[in-house]
């Protein structure tokens, strides 16, 4: 019998079987839901700000006027209107404490993050990343923010404070509610304490070194002539004169101008 040849064996063709694939959202589509959520929790969070949190902010901005004059009362001390502080004395504190003042809406990522960036580098910091409008809210109301509720507390009040008075007046309630040291509240007694003179004759040497002194009261005017205290007050004059306040002519004098202190131990 012959042999059959291998080529003449049948075969058997089976049939692949068929994947099917199962729709995924494209990453695109993913992307448009996302941003859509966003979006309308950003409009809840919105409305929310100015119709519930808003309102209650800027009424506790409001009480802030008050406070400063209730403290100066408790003090013994009196409210001094703007117009009845030296000029230099405004411009010294705005330029050692928040350059940016009259830029900024009473919080300043800038300011924060210059701050930032000089603490890293271990250089000088002549002023933190807090606004006039926060320290002044931190004074009469929130007094402690050592927390981040507090601190996002006095950031909002901050804002609301910028909202409801205009710059002058911030400025007016800043330099009435900074304690200056020697039992000193307000520019008026800080300037008879110091210098035995009113807040609108200081010259621009001693508005300087008052405008040196509400970062660290306690210790500076306790030690007003230690080195420390001079060194900041020519860090005051030196910013006073790179913002464009005073010139350099002005600097210069300043700097030669040996304070005469009305304190009985100076």
């Amino acid at each position: 019998m012959a042999r059959r040849s291998p080529a003449h064996r049948p075969t058997t063709v089976y049939a692949r079987p068929v994947k099917t694939r199962t729709r995924r959202p494209s990453r695109l589509r993913r992307l448009l839901v996302v941003c859509a959520v966003l979006a309308i929790l950003a409009l809840l969070a919105r409305a929310y700000l100015l119709q519930v949190y808003a309102p209650g902010l800027e009424a506790e901005a409001r009480t802030v006027p008050g406070l400063v004059q209730g403290q100066l009362a408790a003090q013994g001390a009196t409210y001094v209107p703007l117009a009845a502080i030296s000029p230099d004395l405004q411009h010294a504190i705005v330029a050692i404490e928040d350059r940016r003042f009259y830029e900024h809406p009473g919080i300043d990522p800038l300011g924060i993050a210059r701050a930032l960036w000089v603490n890293l580098r271990n250089d000088h910091l002549d002023q933190g990343g807090s606004t006039l409008e926060q320290q002044l809210v931190k004074r009469a109301i929130v007094r402690e923010d050592s927390s981040l509720h507090d601190k996002l507390r006095t950031m909002a009040l901050a804002w609301a404070v910028d909202q409801d008075f205009p710059k002058w007046k911030v400025l007016e309630l800043y330099l009435n509610a900074a304690y200056y040291g020697q039992g000193a509240y307000g520019p008026g007694a800080a300037a008879r304490a110091y210098f035995g003179t009113d807040a609108l004759h200081l010259t621009l040497a001693q508005a300087a070194f008052l405008a040196a002194l509400p970062q660290a009261p306690s210790i500076y005017g306790a030690h007003p002539t230690s080195a420390t205290v001079i060194d900041r007050q020519h860090r005051v004059l030196q910013d006073m004169r790179d913002q464009g306040y005073i010139s350099g002519a002005q600097e210069a004098e300043a700097l030669n101008t040996r304070l005469a202190f009305a304190l009985p131990n100076a």
